[in-house]
């Protein structure tokens, strides 16, 4: 059974767009100097890195001809229909809304996506993610990271946590030769983040498929509105207590041997796109919840998922005759109160495509 600290994180990556984001470190003279000595350090790894790299850029350049995220082709040439997980459609009138659940992280093996997702995306003059995280300002990102995710009053994560704790973090930056003090201002949230962040980067996975829709949206032309801020978003993240987040924290520390596998069957379940079986991973029934989890899940979840639908409602009744293509976490659209049931009960029917 999966462990409760990756149900948080697997509900992250199935609700939250900033997860696929890399936080930027924000800049202080510490941070400079332990820069200078990261340096130093990546340096005796350049041999190993080098290898790596060109054994990679030797598989991309045998992998281009036949390969790619959106055009894969069967032997008779025409273009071969995949998975994609879920897919819904509400209408009023000439105005159309499909609803695409993602996963905030992605593997290859996702794409192609089936035909009626990319037949909903081509016929979109509006693409709406949660945030459009490749859009993101610095300096409003940097604001967001230091207002609820830094510690600005002199104190370190040392003097937050405790020691056996702060030791752990230490040995897993050491073994990403990464020194500590690049993140010593961090809060345990933040930490949490960066941590899953490096350990999804150390297996290669790619940002997830709002990020890939967003970036044929620009090439395309598409107009793109968010649902949310990179500010909203942080404050969900940073709103639990400092004991909810250091024990947040020190599981996510004693649990990355697990990563891989478990990162594994949740992109096998969002490619089978079976919403019972989805819930049945993220939320065993045998297992109980504490209060704080519950305020947790429901500043998560439920809140946010009244805002978005109250949006797409929004567009539904503005008579624009547009098609708007929204991109959320899977998570808002089939753990209720979802947007689809906010949606039924405003009047609407949601169809399932896919």
């Amino acid at each position: 059974m999966v462990k409760q600290i990756w149900r948080i994180f697997l509900i992250l990556v199935m609700s939250m767009g900033l997860v696929a984001c890399q936080l930027d470190v924000p800049e202080t003279k510490d941070n400079a100097n332990a820069q200078d000595n990261k340096t130093e350090v990546e340096g005796k790894k350049d041999n190993k890195e080098q290898e790596k790299k060109r054994k990679d850029e030797e598989e991309n350049q045998a992998a281009s001809a036949s390969k790619s995220k959106d055009t894969k082709k069967k032997a008779d040439g025409k273009i071969e229909s995949g998975k994609g997980g879920y897919l819904w459609r509400v209408q009023n009138g000439d105005t159309t809304v499909y609803l695409q659940g993602t996963i905030h992280l992605g593997v290859e093996d996702f794409y192609p996506l089936n035909d009626a997702i990319e037949e909903a995306y081509e016929s979109a003059d509006v693409v709406v993610p949660e945030v459009d995280i490749t859009e993101i300002d610095l300096f409003s990102s940097i604001g967001s990271t230091l207002i609820h995710g830094v510690y600005i009053d002199g104190t370190t994560i040392k003097d937050h946590i405790s020691k056996d704790l702060y030791k752990k973090l230490e040995e897993t930056f050491d073994k990403q030769g990464l020194p500590i003090d690049i993140v010593k201002f961090f809060k345990p949230w933040l930490l949490t983040s960066t941590v899953n962040q490096l350990a999804a980067m150390e297996l290669g996975y790619d940002s997830g498929v709002d990020v890939y829709f967003l970036e044929r949206a620009k090439e395309d032309g598409k107009e793109i509105l968010e649902l949310e801020s990179v500010s909203e978003q942080y404050g969900v993240l940073s709103g639990q207590s400092p004991e909810f987040q250091e024990r947040q924290l020190e599981e996510t520390l004693d649990s990355l041997n697990d990563f891989e596998n478990v990162m594994q069957q949740m992109f096998s379940l969002y490619l089978d796109g079976d919403e019972e079986a989805m819930l049945d991973y993220l939320f065993p029934s045998d297992v109980e919840q504490d209060k704080e989890y519950e305020e947790y899940m429901k500043a998560l979840n439920d809140d946010r998922n009244k805002n978005m639908a109250e949006k797409i409602a929004g567009y539904l009744e503005e008579g624009s005759d547009k098609t708007y293509f929204v991109i959320v976490g899977t998570l808002h659209l089939i753990k209720e109160p979802h947007i689809r049931s906010l949606l039924e009960e405003k009047g609407y029917e949601v169809e399932r495509i896919y």
